[in-house]
Formats: structure tokens, sequence, C-alpha cells
């Protein structure tokens, strides 16, 4: 069944769906994989020939020449692997003044501001001086504007209307779907970057960026996404 108004480009967003609802049986098991994967797999940091780029949250997408870091997986033979596995909830197994740049997208909001706080100041551990934080996360601002402003006919609220239908199926997708804890826009982020040490935090747009080497965004999430560097 699906609600009127609710017409969804892919089934996932519809509000019905049950798909990425939390279960004690799914939420055991995450931390049973965790605690496993933690004692047993939990490497430190590769080394790269050149740079030392960080891919973090991958999933199936893997940088050449990257260190690409993703959950544990336990399917060890399934290949390709990420190089580094880990728990992004816990402190980074990695030097200080480790990594040249750092990308990420469409991960943190999986993670609660408290643990993102704390994986921020990890990241500035661990970043060499002057290297640049590359973030895209669902976008608070650019997910809702289209349904306060009527008038706004870019192709971000155009999408974000196909997919959504009405407002209040953005902020249930925003807050409550795909197994997402956090909810940001730029100011929000800013603080939080700054808060952790960064010395600039500022939001940018798809594809633009100081840092080439680490702009890696997908075209796929250019809409409904914000998009933020942070210099250490």
């Amino acid at each position: 069944m699906i609600l009127p108004h609710q017409h969804p480009v892919h089934p996932d967003y519809s509000i019905l769906t049950t798909r990425y609802q939390a279960t004690w049986q799914g939420l055991l098991k995450f931390e049973i994989i965790s605690q496993f994967g933690r004692i047993f797999l939990g490497n430190r940091a590769p080394k790269m020939p050149d740079q030392n780029l960080l891919h973090l949250g991958c999933g199936t997408t893997y940088l050449p020449g990257w260190v690409n870091a993703d959950f544990f997986r336990l399917a060890f033979w399934k290949k390709p692997q990420p190089e580094w596995q880990l728990d992004l909830r816990f402190p980074l197994k990695c030097s200080d003044e480790h990594w040249d740049g750092v990308f990420t997208e469409h991960t943190f909001e999986h993670l609660t501001p408290a643990a993102i706080l704390a994986l921020f100041k990890e990241l500035y551990r661990t970043m060499k001086k002057g290297a640049y934080l590359r973030i895209c996360v669902p976008g608070l601002d650019q997910s809702i504007t289209p349904f306060l402003n009527p008038a706004d006919d870019s192709d971000n609220a155009k999408e974000m209307r196909l997919i959504y239908g009405n407002l209040a199926t953005a902020i249930w997708s925003l807050t409550q779907n795909w197994g997402h804890y956090s909810v940001w826009n730029g100011a929000h982020m800013t603080d939080f970057l700054l808060n952790a040490g960064f010395s600039e935090a500022k939001e940018v747009a798809f594809g633009i960026g100081t840092d080439a080497a680490i702009i890696k965004d997908n075209s796929n999430r250019k809409n409904g996404s914000l998009y933020m560097e942070a210099r250490k």
C-alpha cells in the first residue's frame, strides 16, 4: 500500500518500509560482530606507498590507492575487502599525524552526535597538519527546503519532491530511516568540527573543495546531500 502523495523512486524511501527497522536481534548481531572484530580483526591503520588517504565508511566503493575503511567483514573469503576494518564508535587504531586527507560519504549520519564528536577528535589527532577532511551526509536543509519553498525549481528540489512526496516523509527518512542516528546541516556540523579542534570548517558544494585529491563525490548523491570540508 502506498499512502497519498507517496511516490518514491525506490521502495526503501516508502514511509511504510520496515527493511531498516531496528530489532533486538539485529542490534545484538551488530554488537557481537563489533566485539569479535575488535578482538580478532582490529588491525592498525595501513600505510600506502604514496599518500595516506582514508576513505572512511567505504561500503562497496573502493578507491584505488586509498585506505578503504569500513565495519568488520566476517565473510573474509569475499573479495575485495576493505584495507582497514573498524567500528567508528571506538578510538582509531592509528598513529598521530598519519593521514594526508580523509573522505567520507553518507556514513556519519549512522552515528550519534556524541560518537561523531569523539570521532572528529580522533580524525583531528590522526590527520597531518594542514590536511583536509571532506564530508558528505544527508542534508537537513537540502531535504526539507524544497517543501518549505514551493517556488524552488532547482534540480535538488525536484528530486527531493519526487523521492519523498511530502515534508513529513523527508523528516522521517532523515531521522528514522536507513539506520540514521543524527541529522546535520552546515552550521551544526561546523560547530562540531571546530569543537573537535579543526582550524577551519565550512560548507561547500558538490565537486567543489580546496583539496582536489579528496573530492570523490558520488554524483548519485549530489541532490539532498550536505558537503563540508575541514582543515586541521
